[in-house]
């Protein structure tokens, strides 16, 4: 046994060493166990009682009684229906106009607010145009703050291909995005990533 040991590695020998070595036990950690269990409290007589309504039963009924069940628990479903629209206002609240033509959407489908930054000094105006506006350089004007273009704009969830157009005619990709495929009009356009929300 000992040949063997010798001829393992010297941290491999120490820790085989170490793990064979007794370890020396407290004669009165049983007494400690023992005296801990004895204090714990003894479980109420309520906790008994909800264990006891909670075991599974079994509930035999005729088919006759099971049909009318089944026929109140269907009433009951067709009432709650007529009185709750399926969006969960009562059938008497009416929507104003304004708010009747706007469609709800999901939240992995609703629009998600984009910043979008240039930093152009000599810049005049700048605009962003993009998959989400038709390129209408009139659509997304950007305000600048100390040569720094800037505009926010609602987009869905999804990849959007854009550009900047500086003083009306030169169009420039963000220097911070990825670069999109050409566009075979010979401008180099961006791409940003829209993500949905996580779960």
């Amino acid at each position: 046994m000992t040949d063997e040991l010798d001829s393992l590695d010297p941290n491999v020998r120490w820790i085989v060493t170490e793990a064979r070595r007794p370890v020396p036990a407290d004669a009165a950690a049983r007494d400690r166990l023992i005296d801990a269990i004895n204090a714990e409290p003894v479980p109420s007589r309520g906790l008994r009682l909800v264990t006891w309504l909670l075991q599974p039963r079994r509930l035999v009924l005729p088919p006759l009684a099971t049909a009318a069940l089944a026929a109140g628990l269907v009433g009951v479903g067709v009432l709650g229906g007529i009185a709750i629209n399926r969006d969960g206002r009562p059938a008497a609240v009416q929507l104003p106009a304004a708010a009747a033509g706007q469609t709800q959407l999901p939240d992995s489908l609703a629009p998600r607010a984009v910043k979008f930054v240039l930093i152009a000094p000599q810049a005049t105006n700048v605009s962003l145009v993009g998959d989400f506006n038709g390129w209408d350089s009139g659509a997304s004007p950007m305000k600048a703050t100390d040569g720094t273009w800037t505009v926010f704009v609602s987009l869905q969830p999804g990849l959007h291909t854009y550009s900047f157009v500086v003083d009306g005619r030169h169009f420039v990709s963000d220097p911070t995005a990825p670069i999109a495929p050409g566009d075979g009009f010979g401008h180099r356009s961006s791409v940003v990533l829209v993500r949905q929300p996580s779960l």
